[in-house]
Parts: C-alpha cells; sequence; structure tokens
C-alpha cells in the first residue's frame, strides 16, 4: 500500500499539479499533463511515483489533510457553532483547498493506505463535531447529516473547462446561495441522507449505470 513520504519542493509542485489535473479531468488524465503543469519531466515524476495509483494516493493524502486543517482552523477562530460551519465550509471550498481530491470518483484507484484510512476517520470526526454542535445550538436544521455537507461539496464543484481561481470563485458565490438552506426546516428534505458508507461506495464505484432506457 502506498504511504506518506517525507515532501519536498518537487513533491509540493508534483502533488499540487496532479490535484488540479485529477480533480478537473478525473483519473484518466494522462501523467503528461500533470508534469506540463508541474514544469517537470513525465520520467521524474514515475522515478518518484511508480504509479499513478500511488499520486493519487498522496493527491489524496495531502487533500484529505488539509480539509482536516480547514476543519481545526474553524474551531479555532470560531466560538459560535453556525460560524464554525460557515467557516469551514468556505474554507474547504477557497481556492487550491483539493477539494475535489476528497470527493472523486475513484475507478481504478482501488484500495487506500492505511494513513488515508486514519486521516479520513478524522475528518469525518471533525465534520461530524461540527455538523453537531450547529445542530444543538438551533442553527443548522436537524434533518441534515454530516455526509451531506460533503455531498453538498460534490455538487458545488463541479468540473469546469476555467481555472481554478474562476472555480473557486465560483463555489463561493454558489455556497452564499446556499447557506441559508442550511438553516430553514420549514420544508423537510426528501429522501434519506447519506451515510458515509454509502458516500465512500457511491465515490469508489462511480454512477450506477441506468438500465431504465435500454
Amino acid at each position: 500500500m502506498p504511504t506518506t513520504r517525507p515532501t519536498t519542493d518537487y513533491d509540493e509542485r508534483v502533488i499540487a499539479a496532479a490535484r488540479e489535473v485529477f480533480t478537473q479531468y478525473g483519473f484518466a488524465a494522462p501523467i503528461s499533463e500533470i508534469a506540463r503543469l508541474a514544469g517537470v519531466g513525465v520520467a521524474s515524476i514515475y522515478r518518484r511515483y511508480p504509479s499513478k495509483r500511488e499520486l493519487a494516493e498522496q493527491v489524496r493524502i495531502a487533500s484529505t489533510s488539509r480539509i482536516i486543517e480547514e476543519a481545526e482552523d474553524a474551531l479555532a477562530r470560531e466560538s459560535e457553532p453556525w460560524e464554525v460551519l460557515r467557516r469551514f465550509m468556505y474554507g474547504c471550498l477557497r481556492e487550491h483547498t483539493g477539494i475535489g481530491m476528497v470527493l472523486p470518483p475513484h475507478g481504478g484507484c482501488e484500495g487506500f493506505s492505511e494513513e488515508l484510512l486514519r486521516l479520513r476517520g478524522r475528518m469525518i470526526s471533525l465534520v461530524e463535531r461540527i455538523v453537531t454542535a450547529a445542530q444543538e445550538a438551533g442553527e443548522l436544521r436537524a434533518d441534515l447529516r454530516a455526509a451531506d455537507v460533503f455531498v453538498l461539496f460534490k455538487h458545488l464543484n463541479p468540473p469546469l473547462a476555467t481555472d481554478e481561481s474562476r472555480r473557486a470563485e465560483l463555489r463561493a458565490r454558489y455556497l452564499t446561495l446556499v447557506l441559508p438552506g442550511l438553516r430553514e426546516a420549514s420544508v423537510p428534505l426528501p429522501g434519506q441522507a447519506p451515510e458515509w458508507e454509502e458516500l465512500r461506495r457511491m465515490c469508489e464505484e462511480g454512477p450506477t449505470p441506468d438500465h431504465s432506457k435500454e
């Protein structure tokens, strides 16, 4: 299994480039595009990361760590539960956070390291804490679950043919439109909230084929 390793300036450039490319184009994107964006050679990437799967794992580790940092920062900076949630959500969707790498389609990259699983557990624990506190304070609708937050991130972060700066600007714009609905509970949410296991399964397996039109 891939594991974390000491990072260098080279690693940071490659991981940042891979995060942008994978988020925008998925894991089918060629390594050559990552190399071009990072300003390095394709062969040097393969020397450092023998497979695309290993590179994707390191990108996920970096991105999940970033989400954890956003949660911890929001908890440290804000005292009101709603403001903690608000800061966390804006922080996760700001430029270069890599939120798209936390919930991408994982096809072809199965098998996660113990390090990533540990970080994922920490991330889930923090988000559960933030959501529960906002609900107990009466600031967040009671029929929302923590996993809903990440599905919402997914919808607010579609692959758009523009640069990351513009995508981040649009994410913040539409989050601002959505936030009032997280507090307003006069209309019940339809359907069942996703569980973390369902969310993991959906991301790893991708969309279920629709055979209704066959």
